[in-house]
């Protein structure tokens, strides 16, 4: 395995963690400290904020990051927006569940291609 495939696994292995987490914390009512853990493990995996990388194209987010953290973050993006609507604030998540699914189309066309 390389470098970079063993970087991704990781990444997606801590990232799964802390999703598991952060979904335990809102399911049991407290939902805004799971929130927390989540968008501070997409700023630290991402190097960015949450804020800023939701401004993001789909084509943008996969020229910066490639496809397995593209694939990453739309999972990420996916459960914050479920997570937020699990505290009642589901409109709060919309940019998170329109970029999660343009990802998810892009991932899709990039693997017909």
């Amino acid at each position: 395995m390389s470098f970079r495939q063993d970087y991704i696994e990781r990444m997606l292995q801590k990232l799964a963690e802390v999703i598991a987490r952060a979904l335990g914390l809102a399911r049991s009512g407290q939902a805004e400290a799971g929130l927390e853990m989540l968008e501070d493990a997409i700023a630290s995996g991402f190097g960015m904020p949450l804020p800023m990388l939701l401004k993001l194209t789909p084509d943008t987010v996969w020229s910066l990051f490639g496809p397995e953290r593209a694939r990453l973050l739309t999972e990420a993006l996916t459960t914050h927006h479920a997570m937020l609507e699990l505290a009642g604030r589901g409109a709060d998540g919309a940019r998170s569940k329109a970029l999660a699914d343009a990802l998810a189309k892009r991932t899709a066309q990039s693997t017909i291609r």
